[in-house]
């Protein structure tokens, strides 16, 4: 066991590989621990051999699954894996059922590195503001007559808020639309646009002080590991109506409500191997 942990570190050898492996050190164990005196002893020294190799194997899956889910994530922002999201974006759930209405408002979500270190960055939003002051978002706004489409209403908006250049953002492309107000019928959508902003040091951007209070970072590590997630449920009184919803603790700001569900978007179609979402289909907006 002590040698297969060391072949796994060196990063060489395949899943199924270190599994078989596994299986033959116990079995190549078991034929040199056949020499017993009595039936009873050989029956027990079976028992244990079992035991251990059992042990074995759940510990070559819960080390594989994490060796396998670290390097997933570092390469999460990688050309290929941007192949793979983009194809999955179109075969997404789509949780807005009222095709009359439109698209109002885009933001980025901003996915970069920090350090080396795959993250998604966020926006606290100024107490200056009418409307949503002092909670987590991502950099956007409502769309103006001018702008050619969503792409260019996020990237515009980015620019004016964080001073990130539309010219340095590779984008990735638009998710599905989202209602930005659950369970009415006339509502606006806002639609979020996944954007890779490269390497970044969140202390050196320019913040428009009138819109943003404060920025942060999460990484991928860490809005991936269960032990940040949550999700909370909202009912509706008068008809027992109800959505679910989810929310990401453990950082410097609790992420929730419309960006936490522009979130799970973006894990879905990310990260699908990795996360699991909440999102219920009772809370979708009805017609």
């Amino acid at each position: 066991m002590k040698l297969w942990i060391s072949v796994l570190k060196t990063n060489h050898i395949p899943q199924r590989v270190l599994v078989t492996h596994v299986r033959t050190l116990c079995y190549n164990t078991a034929n040199n621990s056949t020499n017993f005196s009595t039936h009873t002893k050989h029956v027990s020294n079976r028992t244990k051999l079992q035991e251990k190799f059992l042990g074995a194997n759940k510990t070559c899956r819960r080390l594989s699954s994490s060796y396998s889910k670290e390097t997933a994530i570092q390469n999460i922002l990688l050309e290929e894996n941007k192949s793979r999201t983009l194809e999955r974006i179109p075969k997404m759930r789509s949780i807005v059922t009222n095709e009359k209405v439109t698209v109002g408002a885009a933001v980025l979500v901003p996915l970069c590195t920090v350090n080396g270190v795959p993250s998604v960055l966020f926006t606290l939003r100024s107490s200056r503001l009418r409307s949503h002051r002092g909670e987590v978002s991502f950099p956007g706004g409502m769309c103006d007559s001018t702008d050619r489409d969503v792409v260019h209403t996020a990237l515009r908006e980015t620019e004016e808020e964080l001073g990130i250049p539309s010219s340095t953002v590779d984008v990735w492309g638009p998710l599905k639309p989202i209602p930005d107000r659950f369970l009415q019928k006339n509502t606006m959508t806002v639609v979020a646009v996944l954007g890779n902003v490269g390497e970044l040091d969140p202390t050196k951007l320019k913040l428009s002080p009138r819109e943003v209070a404060e920025v942060f970072t999460l990484s991928f590590s860490h809005l991936l590991d269960p032990a940040h997630q949550r999700y909370t449920t909202v009912k509706r009184r008068h008809d027992n109506y109800s959505y679910t919803m989810p929310v990401w603790l453990g950082g410097p700001h609790r992420v929730w409500g419309l960006t936490a569900i522009m979130l799970d978007q973006v894990l879905v179609a990310i990260a699908t191997d990795w996360y699991r979402t909440v999102l219920r289909s009772s809370w979708r907006q009805r017609r």
